[in-house]
Parts: C-alpha cells; sequence; structure tokens
C-alpha cells in the first residue's frame, strides 16, 4: 500500500511540475499599444470624431460633406 501511495505522489509531483513549465512556455503577450487619434468637433452638429474622418475647410472641422456644403 505504500508504494501505492509514494507511486500517486509521484505522479502528482510531476504532473504538477509539467503543468508548470508548460504555463511559463505560454505565456501570454502583452496587448500592443493602440496608436491615438485626435478627435475632433463638427462646426455645425457638435459629433465628436476622429480627425481622419472628418472634413475641414476655411479652418472648420465637419463630419460630413453635408455639413461642410451647408456652411460654404
Amino acid at each position: 500500500m505504500g508504494k501505492l501511495i509514494l507511486l500517486v505522489l509521484i505522479f502528482a509531483l510531476a504532473w504538477w511540475l509539467l503543468k508548470k513549465y508548460s504555463g511559463s512556455i505560454t505565456r501570454k503577450q502583452p496587448p500592443q499599444t493602440r496608436v491615438t487619434e485626435d478627435m475632433v468637433r463638427c462646426e455645425h452638429c457638435g459629433v465628436h470624431l476622429p480627425r481622419s474622418e472628418s472634413h475641414a475647410s476655411g479652418g472648420k472641422i465637419f463630419c460630413s460633406e453635408d455639413h461642410l456644403n451647408q456652411h460654404r
């Protein structure tokens, strides 16, 4: 009976060490940092949107071509 308990303990220790070792290999990569973009406000309706999606004319920024055309 003592040999069986010793065998189970050795098996449990080997399983625990293997699990700990495999966890250290497959560590998660840190999340990549996102590039932030300036947010701008539409002169017509006040909506905030990324600068890359905006329409600008005469130093004023608009959310769509329709709002840009209304202020020309």
